[in-house]
């Protein structure tokens, strides 16, 4: 079956310029459009605004449902937030997650970013509010909830400036393929280095 990577960038960030092509100077989406052409995958990349979680998800799903009629097997992967939305997506859809430098409570996360103005990559205007923190419990506690099992492999720099990398770890090394690299930052640095965990994680 034809696959798809739907890829989701973290907080406030952006897979795209505002000329709609990919980002290339981030090195993991650089890595990886380089890794789905040799391997003849998709790498959709959409900019998402986490100010509407639950219209993401619509979004998201959306994609989803088109990819699944075009005849293609999708894969969430996703980076800080984006690793959030991909265990939360690939819960709803039984699809697999590849989550990277995961935020695990975005709630408890999020508040330190109240009063940001500007995109951090495209710098386009962006007011990050207490609302839109106060939105992420639900989703938070929905997954904490849930007893159907999720595929997810998560890769962690274990030197992540931003997240506790052990408390991840702790968190899912019972439920989840979890792969460590020393050093590192939240950007994640090892993304050449996991591709071959990668492969295997697409090719099961």
């Amino acid at each position: 079956m034809k696959k798809v990577i739907i890829y989701l960038h973290g907080f406030n960030s952006a897979s795209s310029g505002l000329d709609g092509k990919l980002l290339v100077g981030k090195e993991k989406l650089l890595v990886m459009q380089q890794f789905c052409l040799e391997h003849d995958m998709l790498f959709f990349t959409p900019n998402v605004d986490y100010r509407d979680f639950q219209n993401l998800v619509e979004d998201m799903l959306f994609e989803w449902n088109q990819f699944l009629d075009q005849g293609y097997d999708a894969v969430f992967m996703g980076s800080s937030m984006g690793g959030f939305a991909a265990e939360y997506l690939a819960m709803k859809t039984g699809s697999k997650a590849i989550m990277i430098n995961p935020a695990i409570s975005p709630s408890a996360l999020l508040p330190r970013f109240i009063g940001v103005t500007r995109n951090y990559e495209t710098r386009q205007p962006y007011d990050w509010q207490r609302k839109h923190c106060d939105q992420y419990p639900r989703y938070e506690q929905e997954l904490a909830n849930n007893r159907l099992a999720i595929d997810r492999t998560i890769l962690l720099d274990m030197a992540d400036e931003l997240l506790d990398a052990a408390k991840t770890q702790a968190k899912y090394k019972t439920i989840a393929n979890v792969i460590t690299f020393a050093g590192g930052s939240h950007s994640f640095e090892h993304m050449r280095q996991a591709l071959p965990i990668i492969e295997r994680e697409l090719s099961n």
